[in-house]
């Protein structure tokens, strides 16, 4: 059987990359529970054991993400950036709300570069004021969009200022800024439809919790249009091509799965597989 970097085989002899047989999977650490050195070993036996992509979260307080400490996700990114050589690299996801959009396209353009075009930038809409998320925005003096579609309106705002930074005949204003190379692919961390609607118009990709109460309805809007991923916690099923769960994303249009080490990441998970 041809062996293919990051996949799950749905057979052992339909698996083809062409056809979409295969379903790409990643991981992603709660990195506010380790050094970084700790997590740079982690990356590593993952890139060793064939992961696709490694996701980085995006959060200021490590209580967002129950863990002791948050660093910085595309700082903790650049240093991945430096010690790996094939395994993709991504925010899971960036918050619109943190950044200005010519930061963002800054920060995301220079992770393309030191990468080699291995960067992808996830970006989501952030959290409502009410949201458990809220605090960590708050405690840094950044306001939070009240409603929703101001929240989302924001967001597609961001989308288009960095295509604009990063576009070939961008205003002159921008010239100096980093132009990636290429373009890093966008996806969208989506919770309604309504989300998903808008990543379909303005991203390349989305991605929603496996879980979700309207997974259903919202893979079927990006069906055919735009690249669909889950995430999901960490479990030895997602390793099963027998399991039935990756016949059923697959029948839906995935093309990626997330696996998500929510707590403590355990070293031993990943060597098992190198």
């Amino acid at each position: 059987m041809q062996e293919v970097r990051g996949s799950i085989p749905l057979s052992s002899t339909t698996m083809s990359v062409t056809r979409g047989d295969g379903l790409a999977l990643d991981i992603q650490f709660n990195h506010g529970w380790v050094s970084f050195s700790e997590l740079a070993e982690l990356v590593v036996l993952a890139e060793r054991a064939g992961f696709d992509t490694v996701w980085v979260a995006d959060h200021l307080s490590g209580g967002s993400m129950n863990a002791p400490s948050m660093p910085e996700c595309f700082t903790t990114l650049g240093g991945l950036a430096a010690i790996t050589s094939t395994i993709g690299l991504g925010s899971l996801v960036a918050n619109a709300q943190l950044r200005p959009p010519a930061l963002l396209a800054n920060a995301a353009a220079t992770l393309q570069q030191m990468s080699g075009g291995r960067f992808t930038l996830g970006i989501g809409a952030g959290a409502s004021p009410d949201s458990p998320f809220a605090g960590e925005l708050t405690a840094a003096g950044l306001s939070i969009p009240v409603t929703l579609a101001e929240r989302h309106a924001a967001l597609v705002d961001h989308l288009e200022s960095m295509k604009r930074v990063w576009s070939r005949d961008r205003d002159e204003q921008f010239a100096g800024f980093p132009l990636p190379e290429p373009r890093p692919k966008i996806i969208v961390g989506v919770n309604s439809p309504e989300l998903a609607r808008l990543a379909v118009h303005h991203a390349d990709g989305l991605n929603v919790r496996a879980s979700h109460p309207k997974v259903d309805e919202i893979l079927a809007i990006a069906e055919g249009r735009i690249e669909s991923s889950v995430w999901v916690a960490w479990d030895a099923g997602l390793f099963d091509d027998s399991d039935e769960r990756i016949r059923r994303w697959s029948a839906k249009g995935v093309r990626r799965i997330v696996a998500v080490m929510t707590g403590k990441p355990d070293k031993s998970l990943i060597t098992g597989r190198c």
